[in-house]
């Protein structure tokens, strides 16, 4: 895990932007969960399949942070705090609720601009 704008950005490329955590979760861990014909969120066939994606962590200081899924789990590439605007907004819309959750468009815009513009 790494706070380094670096570590973020050698990821960029291979963020799936569209996954969330509970998807990644059914893709790689509950085998047993997943419907073979779904176009959305197949099972893993191989050892070497992984999906890169964000969550925003609200357990302590709201946080970006960027996920690896394998079969065997999740590792956390880096994290990002969020800006106090941003953070008290993304509480307010979630109603506080502590977790793993997924981006809103509005922190996706910010984690772009803030990892692709320095």
């Amino acid at each position: 895990m790494s706070n380094d704008e670096n570590a973020c950005k050698q990821w960029l490329n291979e963020v799936n932007w569209d996954m969330v955590h509970t998807d990644a979760v059914t893709m790689y861990l509950e085998w047993g969960n997943n419907n073979w014909r779904d176009a959305m969120r197949p099972p893993v066939t191989g050892s070497d399949d992984y999906s890169i994606y964000f969550v925003v962590d609200t357990w302590e200081t709201p946080k970006v942070v960027l996920m690896k899924m394998t079969k065997y789990g999740s590792t956390t590439l880096c994290e990002k705090n969020l800006p106090d605007d941003l953070a008290e907004q993304y509480l307010k819309e979630i109603g506080g609720l502590k977790g793993i959750h997924e981006l809103t468009p509005s922190i996706r815009k910010w984690l772009e601009k803030d990892l692709e513009g320095e």
